[in-house]
């Protein structure tokens, strides 16, 4: 008899996921979402022959957007991160959904010292006394994830060491599992999710919360903001400790100072504090090209002598040469007033996914200008308002701008909070402008233009050698009949893939039929083993082909979901 817990088996996963998919279900439904699961081909099989259950009395006054909050917080870290990753798209939802699920907080009950300590040792791969001089039982913080503990190295080093969670990564990956085929059904289901594209903010948000799982990723980051430090500026960023460092535990220095909400708003530490604090935003994000990705209060610490550090380096963005380039056009265009060049350059920096109406985006542009920017005063420019509403823009235009412009949008706006509380008065063009010409003064040196016009002429020089060839091919073809002239017929030209589908379909029906009669015959027959054999494989024929009949709708079948099952 095996001894192997039916929890770590494929069928005690198959239960669990199952018991998870149902309390997803039940809790979606409470919240008063249950119209969005009547209409998917997975509800019988939830619920039963029963409706899913009534919306809860308390929830009936509030607004939609405070119950998908309070939806993801009561489904725990894995739908509350999905919930902060959503507050940035604000090219998917509008404002106040945005708004909504920016309360969402990242808190989880303290672990057990017990706990910590057998995480810490699984981790490290040695004893703690072996690793840590001195380890402090109480916590300085708690998260979803992870929980930090002050320590001491043997060297005498002050660290703060974060330990995960032991079972989140698991906990995580089941529930990835089960977005992945909610995202797929609602998009079988509801072609306003399809055009959305959800399935492909699901992957977007399993990317980001496996970089996160994994603390080894944190500490290239951290080192790579080091390296990024400016030498005669005192803003600084915990040293990591990559020796006691693994994909579950991470320490780094311990920076002794408190958090930059704790500081007097007005106060000449809170003011240089948040002019040092933009200098070291502008520089990431218009020099180095890599940014904090969540710079809020909580995440600056300030010391007794006024130098801020920046700790928590869970999100990062990165910008590369040729987007920092965009940007900084972006920003004087808009600054200049000329809408053309803002719209052409937000047409580069992202993927128009429909015909794009250049002249409604040009007036939406003025509209925005004219209403965050434009204002009397200095301290009433709207920077973030303007940067959240051109992102929301380019959604409404179907522009999709690349992932991290939607983190820069979401780190500004969390800065200007910042700036607001504690100094609203800074002159922010005065703090970025040495930045920005440092960027345009590279973009437009001798030597960048001269390795453009050498990259254009080669590109001309090599069309110009291959133009005498495609010009003759050209007059071959049409001399020869062989030019053909197609048109585009969108519906007609699925009529193939459709009869495809169709085709395979069928052969999958016949093949499991095949296999549910050769196991009937076996087990007449006296041969169990392979009655068996032939049982398993028709099963497995018989739920690909319910997959894509219910749940696929004539979609091609997505093995992925399926191999990550298996693997975990």
């Amino acid at each position: 008899m095996s001894s192997e817990s039916p929890r770590s088996t494929v069928l005690g996963i198959a239960l669990r996921d199952l018991g998870r998919l149902t309390e997803v279900a039940t809790a979606v439904a409470r919240h008063g979402f249950g119209e969005l699961l009547a209409d998917t081909p997975l509800a019988r099989r939830v619920f039963g022959e029963g409706a899913p259950p009534e919306q809860e009395a308390s929830l009936r006054s509030e607004t939609a957007p405070v119950r998908l909050a309070r939806l993801l917080g009561s489904l725990g870290p894995t739908f509350i991160k999905l919930g902060q990753i959503l507050s940035t798209r604000r090219d998917l939802l509008p404002e106040d959904y945005i708004v909504a699920l920016e309360t969402l907080q990242d808190e989880a009950p303290e672990l057990a010292f017990e706990v910590v300590r057998d995480a810490v040792e699984t981790g490290l791969g040695a004893p703690m006394d072996e690793s840590f001089r001195s380890f402090e039982e109480i916590p300085l913080g708690t998260a979803s994830i992870a929980q930090c503990h002050r320590a001491v190295t043997h060297s005498g080093a002050a660290v703060v060491v974060k330990v995960q969670r032991p079972g989140i990564e698991g906990t995580m990956r089941g529930d990835l599992d089960l977005l992945y085929l909610g995202a797929q059904i609602l998009e079988a289901s509801i072609d306003e999710m399809q055009l959305m594209g959800i399935t492909d903010v699901v992957g977007e948000f399993e990317k980001a919360l496996l970089q996160e799982l994994d603390f080894r990723e944190e500490l290239k980051s951290l080192l790579a903001a080091r390296g990024f430090l400016d030498p005669e500026r005192p803003l600084t960023v915990p040293r990591p400790h990559p020796e006691l460092s693994t994909q579950t535990v991470l320490t780094m220095e311990l920076f002794e100072g408190r958090p930059l909400r704790e500081l007097a708003p007005g106060s000449e530490t809170a003011r240089a504090a948040v002019e040092e604090i933009l200098r070291a935003a502008c520089k990431q994000v218009f020099v180095d090209g890599f940014f904090h990705g969540d710079p809020h209060a909580g995440n600056i610490l300030v010391d007794d002598t006024g130098r801020p550090c920046l700790i928590d380096f869970g999100l990062v963005g990165r910008l590369d040469e040729q987007q920092r380039q965009d940007l900084v056009t972006l920003i004087v265009s808009i600054l200049a007033g000329d809408s053309g060049t803002t719209a052409r350059v937000l047409l580069r920096m992202g993927t128009p996914t429909q015909r794009v109406d250049l002249a409604a985006l040009k007036r939406e542009i003025e509209r925005m200008r004219n209403e965050y920017l434009m204002v009397s005063h200095l301290s009433d420019i709207d920077s973030a308002g303007f940067a959240e509403e051109f992102a929301a823009a380019a959604g409404r235009f179907r522009i999709k701008l690349a992932p991290e412009y939607s983190v820069l949008t979401k780190a500004a706006a969390t800065l200007e909070g910042v700036v607001r509380n504690l100094h609203p008065e800074v002159d922010l063009i005065a703090v970025s402008r040495p930045y920005v010409e440092q960027v345009v003064a590279q973009q437009f040196s001798p030597a960048s233009v001269l390795q453009g016009l050498a990259s254009d002429f080669g590109d001309l020089g090599s069309i110009a050698q291959r133009l005498p060839a495609q010009l003759d091919q050209i007059l071959h073809d049409v001399e020869t009949g062989s030019l053909q002239i197609r048109a585009v017929t969108p519906e007609l030209d699925e009529i193939p893939g459709l009869l495809h589908q169709l085709a395979s379909r069928l052969t999958l029906g016949l093949f499991a039929s095949s296999l549910s009669l050769a196991a009937s015959i076996l087990v007449a027959a006296g041969a169990p083993g392979l009655a068996v054999l032939c049982g398993l494989v028709a099963a497995g024929s018989w739920t690909a082909l319910f997959w894509w009949h219910l749940v696929g709708r004539g979609k091609p079948l997505r093995l992925a979901p399926l191999l990550r099952f298996f693997r975990r």
